[in-house]
């Protein structure tokens, strides 16, 4: 313990360039850390997107293009099935509940969900049911009501009893909204961290009258084209270890071309071909990470000059060869073991700070907590490379003869 506490004192008579040293790799601690818990955090958020929905159903096509654009409310839905289908999904008697989900609509760049009543009641997202922050959820499936994402409502500072004139498409371009025929805003959800956050939410029903209106007239439920399309229903299982024979049962009807896709396994294709990215990002972390390293082995063979009297005295009263070394690897130990702390602690404060925002905009739930398995073993890494790099100068230190300190260099 003598040459620990050799080491730390021998660091604080030299703190200014250790503590850049620790600062230094604080940062690239905290990137590394960081670019992994974003990693997995993403990960998590998005497979409970929609907890409790075993079966996402469509067209026959892209699994992930199906639950990014019915889940994420990204890319252009093309693809839909008849709303009729509703009744023989209910029938299947594996299957619990079912709503349906309208897509193609938005308002001022935000996506318009058409879907039931049971939308409310029966999606949950992060595990936790959906909560009415104001107002109420759709209760008449022909009212012209709308309820928004909280996202939608702060962004666009819109409150209850407000109308709004929803658009067909992106809404660019004369004469596509129907301002003749405002929807009034009824309920806003609370923030759930999710693409819930970031949509509208208006009946099938009145979906469907939207787009049987004509340039001019009003919405009229009862003129409803009877074969209606939706774009996906989300599926819920009495039990979800039938989720493969509900499937086979659902492929078996008739003349439907159909696809029944569990969100998680689709979530895992789309993450595998995203893997090449998430693999350049973590390299370059390490990159980050390895060029601190090379500056603190550098720092440390460059003071190594300037230490040599110092290291001569502790040889002339005693100090064995690989003693020396051991203080040399001590010191770097300790740089690494402090930068290690330091940058785990300014990743916490950058969840604390940016927590909300990452929720809100991005979708990612992140919160407070200890290194997991992998942190740990990246950090084990870290630290067997620091010692490794730092035998370098450790070595050249233990080659270091008595004379050589008491008489410094010629120049």
């Amino acid at each position: 313990m003598i040459w620990l506490h050799l080491a730390i004192q021998s660091a604080l008579a030299r703190k200014g360039a250790l503590l850049i040293m620790v600062l230094s790799t604080a940062i690239s601690v905290a990137i590394l850390l960081g670019v992994l818990k974003v990693r997995d955090d993403a990960k998590t958020s998005f497979s409970n997107a929609i907890s409790g929905v075993d079966l996402v159903l469509g067209s026959k096509g892209s699994p992930a293009e199906l639950i990014l654009y019915s889940v994420f409310h990204l890319g252009k839905p093309t693809n839909t099935i008849p709303a009729s289908l509703e009744k023989d999904i209910t029938a299947i008697p594996l299957v619990d509940w079912i709503v349906p989900i309208q897509l193609g609509d938005s308002y001022r760049n935000y996506p318009v969900v058409g879907t039931s009543t049971a939308f409310f009641e029966r999606v949950r997202a992060q595990g936790r049911p959906l909560v009415i922050q104001a107002g109420k959820a759709l209760t008449d499936p022909t009212s012209f009501d709308v309820v928004l994402g909280s996202r939608v409502a702060k962004s666009l500072g819109l409150t209850l009893s407000n109308q709004i004139a929803i658009a067909h498409g992106s809404g660019s371009g004369p004469k596509k909204d129907h301002s003749d025929s405002p929807f009034k805003v009824v309920g806003i959800l609370a923030a759930t961290g999710t693409p819930i956050d970031q949509a509208l939410y208006i009946s099938t029903q009145a979906f469907d009258a939207l787009h049987d209106i004509q340039d001019g007239g009003q919405l009229q439920f009862a003129k409803l084209d009877p074969n209606s399309r939706v774009n996906a229903f989300f599926i819920g299982l009495k039990s979800r270890a039938s989720i493969f024979s509900a499937r086979r049962q659902i492929d078996d009807l008739k003349n439907a071309n159909l696809m029944a896709v569990m969100p998680g396994v689709a979530l895992d294709d789309l993450w595998s071909t995203m893997e090449v990215a998430e693999n350049a990002l973590i390299l370059i972390a390490y990159g980050v990470l390895l060029t601190t390293i090379l500056g603190i082995t550098a720092t440390l063979l460059i003071a190594l000059d300037n230490r040599r009297r110092e290291l001569a005295i502790l040889r002339a009263i005693g100090a064995k060869p690989f003693q020396i070394l051991f203080f040399i690897l001590a010191e770097a130990f300790l740089v690494c073991m402090i930068g290690i702390l330091a940058g785990w602690a300014l990743l916490q404060a950058l969840i604390a700070m940016y927590a909300d925002q990452l929720r809100t905009e991005w979708g990612v739930v992140s919160s407070f907590g200890f290194p997991n398995t992998a942190d740990l073993t990246s950090l084990l890494i870290v630290l067997f490379t620091v010692l490794l790099f730092a035998t370098i100068p450790a070595a050249k230190a233990y080659k270091m003869a008595l004379h050589d300190g008491l008489n410094p260099p010629s120049p």
